[in-house]
């Protein structure tokens, strides 16, 4: 969040900047694998009204969206906690989890919430969770999987802990954070003191990753500052004209060192952390932390992170393969916007934008400050290029959070999905005009990797909408081949927007990779999808958005070919690659990461 024009750059960053411009600006036959495969056929899935009624507008969008039907069975309502008192924590909201908990290869559904300052000793609201029962219901299961979690929660981190082959998940709140191990019936268990990771922050996310390369998942948490109601509670920001109250900005709340640990294995059914934040190289204590992503972004082999920090140079390491990491923020071109200046960091994602092979970096920040897309220029070299891939403009009046580089028509290009909302909702009692409290979320195309174009008008009655968003997942919850959104709206229920693009002979691939020797999860591998004259470069990340995890299986959309001439996969683990050749179309494809290297 942003209440005061950003900072200017060191003088160092300007010589960066400049370097940096100076860089650049169907079904076919089953695959055939040289490792274990699986393929499955989808299953058609009926289409599903929306939720609201509302005007037509300018049917000019290539997608279409609707919202889940109002007796779908997730009745689930957040809350923030904001009072008039204008707790700083009740501004940022929460996120949701994509994941499947229960093993029935349906996506489910997790929200997290907050309350009110300070917590009551049995708080009202709750996490829930709802099981994906097929046909756009849901069904609630909170309390029968033990995930009923009464606190103060921004961020949802899903994924297999212990490579016991079920998804764990990880809460990040105000408070101690909390580790719910999967059981494996359906249920989970707390065992956040027993893995070490239950110690008091005020966390917002993160992401998991393998820095090491030992086989099981590290994870980094990004803390956003200090804040102690006892304190901080009592500092007022009003209007002193009309003495009224809003959010103060987040320039009065002290950072605080983000917390990365180390993954040191099961004992005794239960995965041990260690937190090693400093000793690898990740000690830095200037950034409100809020979305993080992992993924290799200097094409050497090795996953490094990326975070947003509101308010602060948005952080850039690369892993040196030695167990510790390089602090790449200054040379990255990443850190800032083109101006040299901080902005208000919130969601990040990374993804190929223009399909060189290289991983591009987005980040939402607040109203004007645009969407700040970094085009990679290899090495881990970012340029700032939002104006001319023709975001920046409508970008910079809205509030922005959750986001993702998704492709939503299956063209084998990223496009762009960000959600956006005010933190004040009073500023016209302030005289504070033309900052709505609800606000339309961002809808770009890929024009083919030259360009974004707005999609938003006629994309679906959401889109023509306001609304207050906070945390934005992605996943294909209906498996058409499509890939759909969610929405946690701050103080309202979440939007479950089903894709029903008409994807005009588009095909897709679907990977659900499972490592042996790497990490269970296969986060860090990399794949190579040769199909009709052209390779496409996707990674298994960790992270992204903002305050939420998203959909495990990769789901690649191809073009228009019939059938894919070679699927590559790079294993983390570096001890073999599978391929896959003449690969089916709309399909899922099952691969397990082989022992060891073909020989040969």
């Amino acid at each position: 969040m942003s209440f005061a024009r950003p900072y200017g750059r060191s003088p160092t960053g300007i010589a960066i900047l400049v370097l940096l411009s100076l860089v650049g600006c169907g079904q076919g036959a089953g695959p055939t694998p040289t490792s274990g495969s699986t393929t499955i056929a989808p299953k058609p899935k009926p289409a599903i009204a929306p939720r609201v009624a509302t005007t037509a507008a300018p049917a000019n969008s290539p997608f279409r969206f609707t919202e889940l039907e109002t007796d779908s069975g997730i009745n689930f309502i957040h809350v923030s906690g904001m009072t008039a008192d204008r707790h700083f924590p009740t501004a940022n909201g929460s996120g949701v989890a994509i994941l499947d908990y229960d093993g029935d290869g349906k996506m489910d559904l997790y929200f997290a919430s907050c309350n009110l300052l300070p917590l009551d000793p049995k708080p009202k609201a709750s996490n829930r969770l709802y099981k994906n029962l097929g046909d756009g219901k849901f069904q609630d299961v909170t309390e029968k999987a033990g995930v009923d979690f009464h606190g103060f929660c921004h961020g949802l981190i899903a994924a297999d802990l212990d490579n016991d082959g079920d998804t764990d998940l990880i809460l990040c709140n105000y408070g101690p954070n909390v580790l719910y191990l999967n059981n494996g019936d359906g249920t989970f268990k707390d065992v956040s003191k027993q893995a070490g990771i239950s110690v008091p922050n005020w966390s917002s996310g993160g992401a998991v990753l393998d820095f090491d390369n030992d086989g099981d998942l590290d994870v980094y948490i990004t803390n956003y500052g200090r804040w102690d109601i006892n304190v901080d509670g009592k500092t007022k920001c009003d209007d002193n004209a009309k003495k009224i109250r809003q959010y103060c900005s987040p320039v009065s709340i002290a950072t605080v060192r983000h917390i990365f640990y180390q993954n040191d294995g099961v004992k005794d059914g239960v995965p041990h952390f260690t937190n090693v934040t400093e000793n690898v190289g990740l000690g830095r204590t200037d950034g409100h932390g809020f979305g993080a992503v992992s993924c290799d972004l200097n094409g050497d082999g090795k996953i490094d992170l990326f975070i947003a920090n509101d308010q602060n140079p948005s952080f850039v390491y690369l892993n040196n393969g030695d167990g510790t990491f390089l602090d790449f923020t200054a040379q990255s071109g990443a850190d800032y916007d083109e101006n040299g200046k901080t902005q208000s960091g919130m969601g990040v994602d990374a993804e190929d934008v223009d399909g060189d092979g290289l991983p591009d970096l987005i980040r939402t920040n607040f109203r004007e400050e645009t969407t700040s897309l970094y085009m990679n220029q290899g090495k881990a070299l970012f340029l700032e290029q939002s104006a001319f891939f023709g975001i920046r403009m409508e970008s910079l009046p809205a509030v922005k959070w959750g986001c993702g580089l998704v492709d939503f028509d299956n063209d084998g290009f990223p496009d762009l999905f960000v959600t956006n909302g005010h933190v004040d909702d009073n500023n016209e009692l302030v005289g504070t005009l033309n900052q709505p409290y609800r606000e339309p979320p961002l809808l770009f195309h890929n024009d083919g990797g030259k360009t974004f174009v707005s999609a938003r008008r006629g994309a679906g009655p959401y889109f023509e909408g306001a609304h207050v968003g906070r945390g934005a997942a992605f996943g294909d919850l209906d498996d058409d081949g499509r890939m759909d959104i969610v929405v946690n709206h701050k103080e309202d229920s979440p939007g479950v927007l089903l894709n029903r693009t008409d994807r005009g002979g588009n095909h897709w691939v679907r990977l659900l990779l499972k490592g042996a020797k790497s990490n269970r999860d296969a986060i860090g591998a990399k794949i190579e999808v040769v199909a009709g004259g052209r390779t496409i470069f996707r990674q298994k990340k960790g992270g992204g958005s903002m305050e939420s995890t998203n959909d495990p299986r990769l789901l690649i959309g191809v073009g228009s070919v019939k059938q894919i001439s070679k699927i590559v996969i790079h294993w983390p683990s570096g001890s073999a690659d599978s391929i896959l050749e003449n690969v089916a179309v709309d399909q899922t494809h099952i691969v397990q990461e082989p022992a060891t290297r073909p020989a040969g």
